[in-house]
């Protein structure tokens, strides 16, 4: 084969890996870990759960069983502290109900899926910042037994193939700051937490948003 060919050759093998991989050829590191004990314990829960979780729903063509929970992260469910307003004062204000009275949110997926390669997309996120040291994104786990409400991956007790397969998982953020995309070679099979803490590979994104409703929800996909 002559050198322009061996050049044309390789450059449709290159091509072809893009295709192939897509958004994870990007990927550089291993998402970062956020323990569920951040956002409060079993006795303030309705303080901070807002919503879920959710019953399993199968996604993409049955092959996802998904999961979702919304938190407020910093405990601070409208509807509860208005209902502690109205203990005092009986013309305290009750049309923020349904959101996060200071705008912070925490948005947890939970997955099972023997998909191979599988791709997540997390987007439409509205006042996201990335961050890894203190993580606004990466893999929720169960880190405390004072918090068995919330939807989180059980690696204490994982098994090392598990643990293998989540450190492959690997995240790319948009330039906008409203995308996140997570690539799962194998989404890793955990041990069950108590049955409010699920099953399943726990995707986590947090963000910071303006006080009040509407609240600007993330659309989850596959492919």
């Amino acid at each position: 084969m002559s050198m322009e060919g061996e050049m044309k050759a390789y450059r449709v093998a290159i091509l072809v890996v893009c295709l192939t991989l897509g958004s994870c050829l990007t990927a550089l590191a291993a998402i970062p870990a956020r323990g569920a004990s951040g956002n409060g314990t079993d006795d303030i829960a309705p303080y901070w759960n807002l919503f879920g979780p959710t019953t399993a729903l199968p996604r993409h063509a049955g092959t996802v069983s998904l999961r979702i929970q919304v938190v407020c992260t910093f405990q601070k469910v409208a509807s509860a502290l208005d209902a502690v307003a109205l203990l005092s004062d009986s013309n305290a204000p009750i049309a923020d109900a349904g959101s996060c009275a200071d705008g912070a949110y925490t948005f947890l997926y939970q997955i099972q899926s023997n998909v191979k390669n599988l791709t997540v997309t997390i987007n439409n996120l509205v006042g996201f910042t990335p961050d890894v040291n203190v993580p606004t994104y990466g893999v929720e786990t169960c880190d405390s037994p004072n918090n068995t409400l919330e939807l989180c991956s059980n690696v204490g007790a994982a098994t090392t193939t598990a643990l293998n397969q989540l450190a492959k998982i690997t995240a790319t953020i948009n330039a906008a700051n409203t995308k996140v995309v997570f690539c799962v070679p194998k989404v890793p099979v955990f041990p069950a937490g108590t049955p409010s803490q699920g099953q399943g590979l726990t995707l986590v994104v947090l963000t910071q948003q303006a006080p009040g409703v509407p609240v600007s929800y993330p659309k989850i996909t596959f492919k």
